[in-house]
């Protein structure tokens, strides 16, 4: 009955096999609906009507096997009823198949995740393919949810408790070798092989050969034997101060523990009793619209009109090869690209070929890319001091040193070596696109291209448009993005373009009470109470304190009152305390330890006050002081029209600065407050500590009028509203 199948196909061959063919229609990857696991029912159905003597289950589509359920769908549950419903059916589908009285295999390449990975689980084979696009994992957890259809009973099972542990409480995903090693796939085959050993590997299963599963040794299965409850209590306590702010955290463990402790039926209870109550809280919806935004954000229309056509790009080249230059050209190899990599002179050519190297060898190491793979990367790299090299190039990222002067030259340089349609983009982190562009004449070609550091572990590019960037440009320079697997943010030429803008408020603010207080651990701490990846005083660290004071210079030279800070970062440059990266800034650091004692730029000797416990919809003192700025500059930046709507602002935050993801965003921080609350608590700040803290008129407006960020506002009806106030 093929026409009952819109997502699947369902063959049989004169072996016997039959296989279940997955293209899930009007989606790029392989995602669970109610449509398709309805198709999936009738297939169930009719291959246990006519057992075959084996069952395959594969995709079609190049993006891999599943991404996991359809968070869109997961999105149109409305009632805890409804979520128990989804829930119940997934379980029963998915025990289905692993009932089925055949041998079952699933055949895996690229995504095999959540509900996916879920669904391979049920059957009694995997098969992987073993290229760097093939990741196993569940997770559910980085979107405030659980595994719901089974996967925290069946997961321990296969590869032992404290691997499923990693992998559903942190996220943990595997490549095909690792999953081969850990017993979750039983075969990871090169993609050259793929299909003949699939074939064989399938042709020995229907004729009852078994497969040999790695042995988790003597202390493996003591640990999910007697020792099961050492193990639990020792996740507890590493999970408890993240647990704080995530829930499904502790939900899953929960789930977990149940399911090893009193079988698979209370085990899918568990997830059934835990999975809607995640759903319905505000870290999960928070982090489900940072997902489904951050999709968004990957489609060039939402930046640029549908019919702008971008450019290609196939030979584009990278001039510097410092740290940046360095990580953006192997970025680019790593995709595929040919790139240039120019220097001044061959000593430093050379010193960024190192620098590369060691990148893509690290890569290697961590099972990114195969050694093969990461030679072929190094062969696509041409590593010069010659402008020759750039004459055929499409476009050119400009990562020089920050200083304008010299990036104004090279623009210049550019100009005079590189065809007239080359476009030519900057990396800086805060200077003027505008004022660069201003170099050369056809500055409608030139926009920014702004990578965060460690570009390899960052997922924002900010693509900064002056007055003058074509629409074509821009389109180019996301799509560009798009393909190297970041995520784009398009944001106005304004100092500090939005991130930096943003973030620096709480970074000046952290110095401030520094020098204040000569309590900087304790401001640190403050700081990651509310839910922050790390203080401000260990992100300059992290940044540099030489690349922060040249930024500081751009971002605070506007503010409303003179800052200590551009000194004190001065200072620090001065006495060497360049941060993480020489071994000292604001703290200590050495090989063993990431963090070590605070230097005397963060601690006067006096021994640092107990941090006040946050309430829930509360901050402490300190806490306000850190953050309200930060959300003040955020509404500023939406004001002006930096980037159109708030989610855009949330997005860039998270992403860029690992502003607390379970909070959503610094707007969506203030509308869980109350902007009435931050306007009249900005007031009582200016009034004792100055104008800094003086509300944003378009926040005070929104305020008055009992408004809040996320509703529908875009920067165009923010200046008109700004201009006349209703």
């Amino acid at each position: 009955m093929p026409d009952m199948f819109h997502h699947l196909t369902l063959n049989r061959d004169n072996r016997g096999i039959a296989s279940v063919t997955l293209d899930v229609q009007g989606s790029p990857v392989n995602v669970f609906n109610s449509a398709v696991a309805s198709e999936l029912q009738v297939a169930l159905e009719q291959l246990e009507q006519q057992p075959p003597r084996a069952v395959v289950f594969q995709s079609s589509k190049p993006t891999g096997f599943f991404a996991g359920a359809d968070i869109k769908h997961i999105q149109l549950l409305k009632t805890i009823e409804q979520a128990q419903e989804a829930l119940v059916r997934g379980q029963q589908l998915f025990d289905r198949v692993e009932r089925l009285p055949c041998p079952s295999i699933a055949v895996i390449h690229g995504l095999c995740l959540g509900g996916g990975l879920e669904f391979a689980l049920a059957c009694k084979y995997r098969i992987a393919r073993d290229d760097p696009q093939t990741r196993l994992g569940l997770p559910e957890t980085q979107l405030g949810l659980i595994p719901g259809w089974g996967g925290t009973y069946r997961l321990p099972r296969l590869v032992g408790l404290r691997l499923a542990l990693r992998m559903i409480l942190e996220g943990v995903t595997l490549n095909a070798r690792t999953a081969v090693n850990a017993g979750l796939v039983d075969l990871a085959v090169p993609p050259e092989d793929f299909e003949s050993v699939v074939r064989q590997f399938v042709a020995e299963r229907a004729a009852g050969q078994s497969v040999r599963r790695p042995s988790r040794g003597l202390i493996g299965s003591l640990l999910d034997g007697i020792g099961r409850g050492l193990v639990f209590k020792l996740a507890q306590r590493k999970i408890d101060h993240h647990a704080k702010y995530y829930p499904a955290i502790s939900a899953a463990l929960r789930a977990i523990k149940i399911g090893l402790d009193q079988g698979h039926q209370a085990g899918l209870a568990a997830e059934r009793e835990e999975f809607p109550r995640l759903l319905f809280g505000p870290v999960a919806q928070n982090l489900i619209e940072l997902f489904l935004r951050r999709e968004q954000a990957r489609k060039t229309a939402t930046w640029v009109s549908p019919e702008v056509e971008p450019y290609p790009v196939q030979h584009p080249a990278v001039i510097g090869g410092g740290v940046m230059g360095a990580g953006i050209t192997q970025l680019l190899a790593m995709n595929g690209y040919p790139v240039v990599l120019k220097e001044i002179n061959e000593n430093l050519a050379t010193v960024a070929r190192e620098r590369v190297t060691k990148l893509t060898r690290d890569a290697a190491a961590k099972g990114v890319v195969s050694s093969n793979e990461a030679e072929a990367v190094l062969q696509r790299i041409n590593f010069t001091s010659a402008w020759d090299s750039l004459s055929n190039a499409d476009l050119v990222i400009e990562a020089v040193v920050e200083r304008e002067d010299i990036k104004r030259e090279v623009f210049r340089e550019l100009a005079q070596r590189v065809s007239a349609t080359t476009i030519l983009a900057s990396n800086t982190s805060a200077l003027s696109i505008g004022r660069l562009a201003e170099a050369i004449t056809a500055n409608e070609r030139v926009a920014g291209l702004h990578f965060f550091n460690p570009v390899h572990r960052m997922h924002l590019v900010e693509v900064v448009r002056t007055q003058s960037t074509a629409d074509r440009v821009v389109a180019t320079l996301v799509e560009l993005v798009r393909r190297l697997g970041k995520v784009p943010v398009v944001v106005a030429d304004r100092p500090g373009f939005l991130v930096n803008r943003i973030l620096f408020p709480y970074l000046d603010e952290g110095v401030r009470l520094t020098i204040e207080t000569g309590r900087g651990q304790a401001i640190d701490a403050e700081a990651e109470a509310f839910g922050m990846p790390m203080g401000p005083l260990a992100l300059l660290d992290e940044v540099g304190i030489d690349i922060a004071a040249h930024v500081a210079s751009t971002v605070i030279g506007d503010a409303s009152e003179v800052s200590p800070t551009p000194n004190r970062l001065a200072d620090m440059v001065k006495d060497g305390a360049f941060g993480r990266k020489c071994g000292r800034g604001f703290y200590t650091y050495s090989k063993d330890r990431k963090r070590g004692q605070p230097t005397r730029w963060a601690w006067d000797g006096r021994s640092p006050e107990p941090i006040q416990q946050m309430t829930p919809g509360d901050l402490t003192p300190i806490q306000k002081r850190l953050i309200y700025p930060l959300i003040n500059e955020a509404a500023r930046c939406l004001a002006e029209s930096v980037v159109a709507e708030a989610w855009m602002v949330d997005l860039a935050m998270v992403l860029g600065t690992g502003y607390a993801p379970f909070r959503g965003g610094p707007l969506r921080t203030a509308d869980t407050i109350g902007l009435d609350k931050i306007v009249s608590e900005l007031d009582l700040l200016q009034q004792q500590f100055g104008p800094r803290f003086k509300p944003c008129e378009w926040l005070r407006t929104l305020a008055a009028e009992g408004r809040r960020f996320h509703d529908n506002q875009s920067a165009s009806t923010i200046s008109q509203s700004q201009e006349t106030p209703r």
